[in-house]
């Protein structure tokens, strides 16, 4: 692992156990056994550090995105793996998540951070919904409203997740209630 990356994941760590404003370049030197001027020879401050795992997070959305547009355009996504893609992201990125949400209310850069991810988000949603309406397999809805209130669905569900594990995952009933509300039953099933 390289320094660079040394520094951003102990960050990481740090942030999402003590939060951004209790971690300081010294703790964190500490933490990392380096010293505090190896940080400073990667990154002008701990903004800076912050701003390259939200922007490392980022990546790793578009390239969640890249992956279920190129499914979306061979035919090859159902509901269920587009939110269910969305899900095991989560799991996946669980340190990331709890960063943005904390620092959310009290840092710029994290709110424009999470309202990309939100736009990404409903945008891949829109695109999915636009794509099965053109097939004939999605009920024809308004589009950019839908994909709103699935992304804001899938962030609540996301919240509570990461938040109130001691509740029920339901996960697998929000998938089911998108695919009842908005796929069409295939002739077959229906018989």
């Amino acid at each position: 692992m390289s320094t660079k990356d040394l520094i951003l994941s102990t960050a990481k760590d740090m942030i999402s156990e003590v939060g951004f404003h209790k971690m300081t370049t010294a703790n964190l030197a500490r933490r990392a056994e380096i010293s505090e001027g190896t940080i400073y020879r990667h990154f002008e401050s701990k903004e800076d550090i912050l701003q390259h795992i939200l922007d490392n997070f980022d990546e790793k959305y578009q390239q969640l995105a890249g992956q279920c547009r190129a499914r979306m355009s061979h035919n090859e996504l159902s509901i269920e793996d587009l939110l269910g893609s969305h899900f095991a992201f989560v799991d996946a990125n669980s340190a990331d998540i709890k960063i943005v949400l904390g620092t959310y209310s009290i840092l710029d850069l994290t709110r424009r951070s999470m309202a990309r991810f939100i736009e990404r988000m409903r945008g891949l949603f829109e695109e999915f919904l636009t794509r099965g309406m053109a097939r004939g397999t999605v009920r024809g809805v308004a589009v950019h409203d839908t994909g709103m209130i699935i992304a804001n669905m899938f962030f609540g569900l996301m919240r509570i997740k990461l938040y109130w594990p001691e509740y029920p995952d339901f996960s697998a009933e929000a998938v089911d209630f998108c695919r009842r509300s908005l796929i069409f039953v295939e002739e077959k099933e229906r018989s």
